[in-house]
């Protein structure tokens, strides 16, 4: 009666040690020596593992993703005069004043730098 006792007890205390060992992080493989040796050995193994096995294991965390598509991305060109790095949407560089997209002095619309004529009132464009 007592030996039936005792292996149930037993049991009951490796299977405990197996599962907390297992939610405290440690591998399948040292969750199972510990829970065997407590099993085997219950005065001595369970006492072992409440003081030295019970420490959480560090978790390994995957290297963190950066979604590059939600990142703002700031559209910059250089300055065809001066070189400088300016934003796509500046109207003139800031460094050496250059106009970098003119517009149309009748419409007002924005032309290219290559045009001789506007588009879209047919003025001629004028130089800057």
């Amino acid at each position: 009666m007592w030996m039936t006792a005792s292996l149930l007890i037993a049991a009951f205390a490796a299977y405990w040690v197996f599962n907390d060992s297992r939610r405290l992080g440690n591998e399948t493989g040292t969750a199972l020596m510990w829970a065997l040796g407590t099993f085997a050995f219950m005065i001595l193994f369970l006492p072992l593992y409440l003081i030295f096995g019970r420490k959480p294991k560090a978790v390994k965390r995957p290297a963190e993703v950066i979604d590059i598509d939600s990142m703002p991305v700031e559209e910059t060109m250089n300055c065809p005069m001066c070189g400088g790095k300016v934003k796509e949407e500046f109207k003139s560089c800031p460094y050496c004043g250059y106009t970098l997209k003119p517009k149309c002095e009748k419409c007002g619309q924005e032309l290219r730098r290559d045009w001789k004529t506007c588009p879209y009132c047919e003025a001629p464009a004028t130089p800057k």
